[in-house]
Order: structure tokens, then sequence, then C-alpha cells
């Protein structure tokens, strides 16, 4: 949520529509099914309300909370942090629901206990906080007065050119979620779900000169799963993704991944040929992974235009000389499994440690946000990206194609 649209409710009217949306947040699915988190955001948004912040501390809230004894360890016992990890989360997923985008919205922000006020855009202009108020009257102050408007008028007209602008830039894909930088609109559907994430990782092929081997008892313990290093570095950078983000997660190899395992939640799907998963739930979407048959020819296929070649990868040829890889990232809704997947899996090694680069960077899904048809708001979408390798490793990754369903 835009900083901007912060607000301190000061009247009881004010104070009263901000009790009114907790009870609305608080009756919702994502709060009901958990008593933890809707008693300690109730606690902290009626202790703010009523000015009390000095109760809003770690051990404070534990004993009058969650009951725990005065001297309680909280690095032992973190039940305020964790639950408010939570909250957060829920939070997020309350409001990625389209319906709620007009209403106030209660944030807990990182790392503290009190929570923030935000209008939504409409009501900015009728209840802007009296140190807000203060600042658009000395902005104004510096206006020629030949020039000057009303703060309302200036408000107005501020809030319609940022709104503007976001329509131009982002597009309708973007609409529900207003506020969020393009990695949280991206990863909305993943980082909200109350599910544990499955990261399912893909397996390297054995050299040939160990197939047929008896394996030894070093092959046993270090060598029971392959895995490239380029997968190992995406897997690095997603994980840590996910964990900056407070989202619990597992790790599986592909070979390890049952279809029982892919309906539990969220997945991500690293790496392309060589992860079963991968080409399995990518086949029926319109960018997928085919081999030239009796060839090493292995490409991204465009369903929409099969005579493209393009985007295809020779392993005839040594890796170390190939000059491009090319890689999907997509996030959809797969009918199969009824869940949220995201895809980041190139030809090759390289195209798939860029498109992990891809799907945590900003600067990259905006370029994807701005191909997708204003006035629209797909659920799912899928790209093409191209890498140029150097040396042996990827560069900077480029959006060649964008797919929105």
């Amino acid at each position: 949520m835009d900083t901007d649209t912060q607000w301190r409710p000061v009247t009881e009217a004010e104070k009263n529509s901000v009790h009114e949306q907790l009870e609305r947040v608080l009756a919702h699915s994502t709060f009901k099914t958990s008593r933890r988190c809707s008693h300690l955001l109730r606690y902290i948004v009626e202790s703010c309300l009523v000015e009390d912040n000095q109760k809003l501390k770690e051990r404070t809230l534990g004993l009058e909370v969650f009951g725990r004894d005065a001297d309680y360890d909280t690095n032992l016992d973190p039940v305020v942090r964790t639950t408010a990890g939570e909250i957060r989360k829920r939070i997020a997923q309350y409001y990625y629901e389209q319906g709620h985008e007009n209403e106030i919205r209660i944030d807990l922000p990182s790392g503290s206990y009190s929570p923030e006020f935000h209008l939504p855009p409409e009501k900015m202009e009728t209840a802007v906080a009296p140190e807000q108020r203060a600042g658009v009257a000395e902005f104004l102050a510096v206006v020629p007065r030949s020039k000057k408007v009303s703060i309302r008028s200036r408000t107005s007209a501020l809030l319609a050119i940022a709104a503007t602008s976001l329509a131009l830039i982002f597009g309708g894909w973007l609409a529900p979620w207003k506020g969020q930088t393009p990695v949280h609109q991206f990863w909305g559907p993943v980082l909200y779900s109350p599910a544990s994430v499955l990261v399912c990782v893909g397996e390297a092929p054995v050299a040939a000169s160990d197939r047929g081997r008896e394996p030894s008892i070093a092959d046993s313990i270090f060598l029971t799963k392959h895995v490239y290093f380029s997968d190992a570095l995406a897997l690095s950078n997603l994980t840590g993704f996910l964990a900056k983000h407070e989202r619990h997660y597992s790790v599986k190899s592909c070979a390890d991944v049952s279809f029982t395992d892919l309906q539990q939640g969220p997945v991500i799907l690293i790496a392309g040929f060589h992860n079963s998963w991968t080409l399995r739930l990518t086949d029926p979407l319109r960018f997928h992974f085919v081999r030239a048959s009796g060839s090493e020819l292995y490409q991204i296929e465009d369903r929409e235009n099969v005579s493209r070649k393009d985007w295809t990868v020779d392993f005839s040829k040594p890796y170390s000389t190939l000059a491009h890889d090319y890689a999907i990232v997509a996030r959809f809704h797969d009918p199969t499994t009824d869940q949220p997947v995201v895809i980041a899996a190139g030809i090759g090694e390289n195209g798939t440690a860029a498109a992990a680069e891809f799907l945590i960077g900003d600067k990259y899904l905006r370029e994807v946000a701005k191909r997708v048809p204003a006035n629209s708001s797909p659920e799912n979408i899928e790209a093409v990206i191209e890498t140029r390798v150097i040396d042996g490793k990827s560069g900077p990754p480029r959006v060649v194609a964008v797919h929105p369903w």
C-alpha cells in the first residue's frame, strides 16, 4: 500500500469505521480459521485506537494476548513474532482478493506490532490527516497566487495522475493489486496462500560414463541426487525469496514428487527438460518444451506459431560454445491440481538460472506487465525469456514473448 495514503483516525466516527473494518476482516475466511491471529490483530488495533502503543511490545503481547508467564523467554517461545508474520500473510491475502480494494486497509508493517491504516484513494481527499493537510498547504504556499487551487482539487489531481500512470504502465493485469510491487503482484497467489510451498527441482541426468556402473558407497552417500549447479543457484534464489517473505516451504527432487504432493499447495517448478513435472504441467500451455525427434535440438514451441524455431538450443554442440539460452517463466492456476504453479525453467542450465533471476526482479516483471493488454485482468501469465551466454554464464534476461489468459 502506498505510504501516501497512510491515515490516522482521530474522530470517534473515524475510529468506528476502523472498528467496522476490523470486524469485516476478522469475519473473513482468512482469519476465521486462526484464533491466535484474530486475537492478536484485534488487540493491537484496539490498543492503537486508544493510543496505548506502550502495550505493543513483544513481551507484553505475549503476556496479555497469549497468557505467557512474566519471565517467559521470547527467543524460545516466539509466539508473538510467528503469529504476527502469519497475520501479515493473511492480511495480504484478504486485500489481494477483488472486492476489498475500496475498503479501509489495516496493515501490520514488518518488524513492528503497531498497525497502520490506509484509506482507499477515493476517500483520501475528504479524510486527509491533519499533518498531511499541513504538508499540502505548505506545498501550495510556494505556488503563485494566480495558479493556486483548493487542497481538495490539488489532492484529486495528484491522485488522478498517479492512477492514470499506474494504468498506463501496468495495464489491467495489475489493477487488483495497485500499490504493490510487480514482484508481489506476480507472486501473490503463492505468497498469500496459507499452505506450505513445494519447491520441485529437476534431477540432472547421470553421466553416460556412470550408466550401468554399480554404485559405490560414495555414490550412495553423496550422489543420490544430481542437480546442476545452475539449478542449485536458481533453487537458492527462489527459496531465499520465500524465506524473505516468511513463507514456509519444502524442497523435493522431481523424482520424489507425487501428484498428491502437487495438490497440497502452491508449487514452484525449477528446470525444464530434466524436470518431468515441468514438462507435464507446461505441455498444455501455449509455450511448452519440445525436442526434435532423433536430434539434439531442444526448443520452446509456440502453439500459435509452430513454424517458429528460433527458441532452440542445439545440444550436439559443446554447451560452453552456446551463445543463447531460452526459458519459460509462468504463474498459473493448474486445473489438474487446483493449485497455483510458478515455472522457472530453461532449455539449458543458464536459462533456468536466468528464469529465477527474472522472477524475483521488479524490473523484469514490470516488462511482462507492460505487454499485458490494458483493461484485462488475467489470472495466468506465461512468458518466454532469452539470455545471452558468455563464457558459460547467463547474462541479464530479456522478455521475447508474453501470453496472458
